[in-house]
């Protein structure tokens, strides 16, 4: 099976990235490019991200106009939380992201095309022995039971509540980066996936101007278990985010305690552990364990 490269771009750098998928499907790689892998009238959000799952390398071309691009700057994050090997490609001079600036690059900008695309060559053989253990080892991992969506749908929301409301008014593009960081990644995942959705985008915004208001908190449960139901991929990212992040909550409101068994947030507190039995607020318990799901 040929190893599968996602490119990521900015469509101002479309004849660049055109001519690189050429040389790499020349040298034996799949490559996943948008204006050739997404058919006309499906979702452009859910085939990025059916995209950036099949692919295990991400290859992100770094130009103005690129670093710029929310899409971009989601497909980056989307690839480094789910650790993609990741190889940037300096276009020009630019504001290199953030997350990217310990990754190592291949400057374009100092060799002729196609120098660099011999670089770029060598640096993803040496990627290979890495994803072969991997897929390897991943097998005989025990996969971990989902939860349902309505559970999940409740915990997500049950835990991002608090620190939303300590925000105050924001935004939600802003609120990820404002969040402690993997609390922060529960936010984007969620954002990212309701990002194209009017009425999903319009209750997650609700929620993050006002975070304690118990119907927008209702509102934003129900769109996320009817996304959660939607999509196999994005509840077992969510799942395993809220399991990250429950050994780091720590004093956010009045007291607050964390523990490897719970998450204690001002008065709200959810006991047990994100794959099995959950108590959400003053007592009330949410089971995964059903004899019958609708």
């Amino acid at each position: 099976m040929l190893t599968q490269i996602f490119i990521s771009y900015s469509h101002s750098d479309t004849e660049f990235a055109s001519r690189l998928t050429k040389d790499l499907e020349q040298a034996g790689y799949e490559v996943w490019l948008d204006r050739t892998d997404i058919q006309t009238g499906m979702r452009w959000d859910d085939e990025i991200v059916k995209g950036l799952n099949a692919s295990k390398i991400f290859l992100v071309l770094l130009s103005n106009n690129s670093t710029a691009s929310q899409n971009v700057k989601d497909e980056i994050g989307y690839a480094m939380d789910h650790n993609k090997q990741i190889l940037p490609i300096l276009l020009e001079a630019c504001e290199v992201p953030f997350r990217l600036r310990r990754v190592q690059y291949v400057d374009f900008t100092v060799l002729k095309f196609n120098e660099g695309i011999q670089k770029v060559l060598t640096i993803l053989k040496s990627f290979k022995p890495n994803q072969e253990s991997e897929s390897k080892a991943k097998p005989s991992a025990k996969k971990e039971k989902p939860m349902d969506p309505a559970t999940l749908a409740v915990t997500a929301t049950t835990l991002l509540a608090p620190y939303l409301a300590k925000l105050g008014e924001s935004f939600i593009e802003e609120a990820g980066s404002r969040l402690p960081d993997k609390v922060g990644k529960v936010w984007e995942i969620i954002a990212a996936r309701f990002k194209g959705n009017p009425t999903a985008s319009s209750v997650a915004n609700d929620l993050v101007k006002k975070a304690d208001d118990t119907d927008n908190q209702e509102a934003f449960t129900l769109q996320l278990k009817k996304s959660l139901k939607e999509d196999e991929e994005f509840a077992s990212a969510l799942q395993a985010m809220l399991k990250e992040a429950q050994g780091q909550i720590s004093n956010v409101g009045d007291g607050a305690v964390a523990t490897n068994g719970s998450i204690g947030v001002g008065r709200i507190e959810i006991g047990g552990d994100v794959s099995g039995n959950i108590v959400v607020g003053n007592n009330n318990q949410v089971n995964d364990r059903r004899g019958k799901r609708k």
